[in-house]
């Protein structure tokens, strides 16, 4: 083909006109707009700045840093900064306090008559949208779709879909209902709740003139939920993966016109790239077309500048953005506003628009003096069921419970649920359960201490007033949705479950120059301690010791990701004084959630023989005590110390480590439980302020309780 060049000429004088044409009604027809974005996150009904688990004295003299009462003045504060706004919340709103404990003793029923509290307050509160966070699965779905009646808010959830038999299975087993989800299954399957909202709003733009934008809301829940919620969820529910859930619906968002796309995912941020993900905020960073990213589900600050995140490449933390996404996760509880600001530009009069990344910003926004009036009238019945249901009494205690040591001391926080676990698991086996377990098979338990500081200094385990209530076992034991599970397991398994917990919560000694001793970034919740009953005596019968100057057995940890070497800190594991044998037969009582580790050393290859629906593990702590009580006269319970571990460290004087700000937690550290001692001077744990440094000197011949005031 030969090209004229006299046409060729031409058509591109005239291209030159057009475009000069064009580039003065761009100028024109150019605006913008600044769009706040705001949200809270892991409310876990704290809808009060309330602390239930100390007096109403203490609360008025301390008003708590929490509660969404107060975060209302923040939202009114950066709502009237600007023009425009909208406000999300991520999720993990009905479970996680006592008001959300009590509200769910009323049961489903009391719902279908009356609001729950969080959302008086959020529609009081004008929320654009919601995402479902895991712990909206704790309760079952019945629980779940008649609280969410009261939300005048859509919500989205588009990694969650309805289980159908008419759905690819990974199994032909009868029994069996684990999804294989493709290609195809986005196109089959059908959602349990909205996958996304498209919202039109009307904004101001720098014109004076009110525009309409088209508001895309995507939400994601972490697809662990099966694990954790299983009895509420398998069979009935299908969860995808987050990334890949993404890239499938916010093209077709796009082809509907949205204008903006905001991930509200209930999904933490680590440096992984794993299939169904937990953790699962970064890999949205790279999902095309998703302007910003407001996320929640590990309780933490995004942005911050502790370099916590150091290492995870294209984010940067303290501008808050992941791979140039402007991103925020407001912590937990109401105590901060998560807050991103875009800039919106449109080239044709408003008729589109896009979001100019490198000109938003993220920023968190701390709570301000005071609370809304308003909010706490909205909830005030709710609150005073909570308050006085909460102080029930269900027995008298000759010593403090509190969960502020329990990595170098063993602790009667933990040794309580693993009692009532221990006492379930021998009411099953004489029932007849286990009926294949050889004579000599051993049958333990483990646990955790549930409340060690994850939410800040003074979220620990405090019982200090000679009485246990209902207000005490939900401090015990904070979860209210694990239900028991068992596994079967060898000597050899235990001991390599005990050796991953002590390669995660210690460090190596001797100590760098300004190291602690435990690795603050491994959760008090997966510090598991054994627990294997009482002698006739009062002597505990399951005895271990680790020596902590030797090298750890598991390193280069990452997730379940790790090396495994020779190396043992585990140097005794006796049970009636005699060592445990590798190839001994163990049956061990714990939760779903730990039972759903599988990747986990020691659980790795565990068989789960049992496992139960019917009621909690927090019930059975209160199965416990009343058969206690029911076998006894008089209302007072003693809890005698089984000292069931001990560490070891010849070459060493005394270790620091960071742990409650708590006046109780001074008072047991100095002349109350041996080998403890603390100079109250401050401390950061992951680099959040408002901790306490406390040294261990390895002295375990004294006391190991905290006698009660």
């Amino acid at each position: 083909m030969k090209f004229n060049a006299k046409k060729l000429l031409l058509v591109s004088s005239i291209a030159a006109a057009l475009a000069g044409c064009n580039s003065s009604d761009d100028k024109k027809d150019s605006i913008s707009i600044d769009l706040r974005l705001m949200e809270t996150t892991d409310i876990h009904t704290n809808v009060m700045p309330y602390n239930y688990f100390v007096s109403q004295e203490d609360n008025e003299t301390n008003l708590p840093e929490w509660g969404l009462a107060r975060t209302s003045l923040v939202i009114a504060e950066t709502r009237k900064e600007v023009s425009n706004s909208m406000l999300f919340d991520n999720g993990d709103l009905i479970q996680g306090s006592p008001m959300g404990d009590y509200m769910a003793a009323l049961g489903t029923e009391h719902l279908q008559g009356e609001m729950h509290p969080v959302y008086k307050a959020m529609n009081y509160l004008e929320y654009d949208a919601a995402n479902l966070g895991n712990h909206e699965f704790n309760y079952g779905l019945d629980y779940l779709d008649e609280a969410l009646k009261g939300s005048e808010f859509p919500y989205v959830a588009a990694n969650v879909w309805k289980a159908d038999d008419s759905l690819e299975k990974v199994s032909n087993a009868t029994e069996e209902c684990e999804v294989r989800i493709t290609e195809d299954f986005y196109d089959t399957a059908e959602h349990m709740y909205n996958p996304y909202v498209i919202l039109d709003r009307e904004f101001i733009a720098d014109d004076g003139k009110a525009h309409t934008v088209k508001v895309g809301v995507i939400g994601f829940t972490p697809p662990d939920i099966m694990g954790w919620d299983a009895s509420h969820l398998v069979c009935n529910v299908v969860v995808s993966d987050i990334k890949k859930t993404a890239e499938h619906y916010v093209p077709i968002m796009k082809a509907e016109g949205a204008d903006v796309i905001v991930a509200i995912p209930h999904s933490g941020l680590n440096n992984n790239d794993d299939e169904f993900a937990e953790n699962a905020s970064l890999h949205l960073g790279y999902v095309d077309d998703i302007d910003a990213i407001m996320f929640g589900h590990d309780h933490r600050d995004f942005p911050n500048s502790t370099d916590e995140y150091g290492d995870i490449p294209d984010v940067d933390a303290e501008k808050g953005l992941i791979n140039g996404i402007p991103a925020v996760m407001p912590g937990y509880w109401g105590a901060k506003l998560g807050v991103i600001d875009l800039k919106l530009n449109s080239n044709d009069g408003g008729e589109t628009w896009s979001v100019d990344h490198n000109h938003s910003t993220a920023e968190l926004r701390s709570l301000v003096e005071g609370s809304d009036g308003a909010v706490e009238d909205l909830v005030v019945t709710e609150h005073e069921g909570t308050v006085e249901y909460m102080a029930e009494t269900i027995a008298e205690i000759d010593v403090n419970m509190n969960s502020f040591f329990p990595q170098v001391v063993p602790d009667l926080s933990i040794q309580v649920v693993n009692e009532a676990q221990l006492h379930q698991l021998h009411k099953w086996k004489a029932e007849g359960e286990f009926a294949d377990a050889s004579e000599d098979a051993l049958f333990l338990s483990v646990s955790a201490p549930f409340k060690s500081g994850r939410n800040g200094g003074a979220d620990y385990t405090n019982i200090q007033e000679g009485e246990l209530t209902n207000a005490s076992v939900a401090d015990i034991y904070v979860f209210d949705n694990n239900t028991p599970a068992v596994l079967k397991m060898t000597g050899a398994d235990m001991k390599r479950w005990i050796e991953w917990i002590n390669s995660n919560a210690y460090r190596s000694l001797p100590l760098a120059e300004g190291e602690t001793f435990l690795v603050e970034e491994f959760p008090g919740y997966n510090f598991d301690a054994f627990f294997g009953g009482f002698s006739d005596s009062g002597e505990g019968l399951l005895k271990y010791t680790v020596n902590v100057e030797n090298g750890s057995r598991f390193t280069e940890i990452d997730g379940f990701n790790y090396t495994e070497t020779e190396n043992e800190q585990l140097t005794s594991l006796t049970y009636y004084g005699t060592e445990i044998a590798d190839d001994a037969e163990i049956y061990v009582i714990t939760n779903n959630y730990r039972a759903s580790n599988s990747g986990m050393p020691g659980v790795d290859n565990a068989v789960v023989v049992k496992e139960e629906a019917a009621f909690v593990n927090r019930e059975l702590v209160q199965f416990y005590l009343a058969d206690r009580l029911e076998m006894q006269e008089g209302n007072e319970l003693e809890f005698p110390n089984a000292k069931v571990f001990q560490l070891e460290a010849p070459n060493t004087t005394s270790v620091s480590f960071a742990s409650a700000k708590l006046e109780e937690a001074f008072r047991c550290a100095t002349n109350e439980i041996t080998g403890l001692s603390t100079e109250q001077e401050d401390g950061t744990k992951e680099g959040t302020e408002g901790f306490t440094i406390y040294n261990f000197n390895f002295d375990y011949n004294g006391e190991f309780n905290c006698a009660a005031k």
